[in-house]
């Protein structure tokens, strides 16, 4: 494929590789840098010489540039396929196949186990619910509690203020 497209663009046995260097071993230089050294800052520079490569030239550099590119990518494109064809020769069809059996054993096991889990959640929900309406009955049954006790103390509390009271009336009485 490669000869194919040298011989298409005459590159055989590197015929047209030179140029570039007898570019610079002449001195030509293509348009674009001899327009960059002909003005500079708006002033013309004389000491450089002008370009006399035919516009056929700089052609064929862009087709040489171009087929170089393609010819990477090309290769770039063969080897990733090579690595391709190598990584499924490691995998026959049998293998595949078997693989795909076992994870799709795998799978259905799995599947069944959700399931169970699944139809084990409506019980789950009833036996939540029961015990959250024990607690529940529990919490009002601690609140009822609570309130009485609260009320006892508070009761003891006044009967103990009572009490010093009357303790203080009795000393001052005794001493009095």
């Amino acid at each position: 494929m490669l000869t194919r497209l040298n011989r298409i663009l005459g590159r055989q046995d590197g015929k047209h590789r030179e140029t570039k260097g007898r570019q610079k071993e002449e001195g030509l230089q293509s348009p674009c840098h001899t327009s960059r050294n002909k003005w500079s800052w708006g002033k013309r520079r004389t000491t450089r010489k002008t370009s006399s490569t035919p516009v056929f030239l700089t052609e064929q550099e862009q087709q040489v540039n171009q087929v170089d590119k393609l010819i990477f990518q090309l290769q770039m494109m063969t080897n990733e396929r090579n690595e391709l064809l190598e990584f499924l020769a490691l995998y026959n069809n049998n293998e595949l196949n078997n693989r795909l059996k076992s994870e799709i054993e795998m799978l259905k096991t799995q599947h069944k186990k959700e399931m169970s889990d699944v139809k084990k959640f409506p019980d789950k929900i009833c036996e939540a619910s029961y015990k959250c309406k024990e607690l529940s009955e529990q919490t009002n049954s601690y609140r009822t509690l609570y309130s009485q006790l609260l009320s006892e103390w508070t009761q003891l509390k006044e009967k103990v203020s009572m009490l010093k009271e009357d303790n203080r009336e009795l000393e001052r009485w005794l001493r009095g």
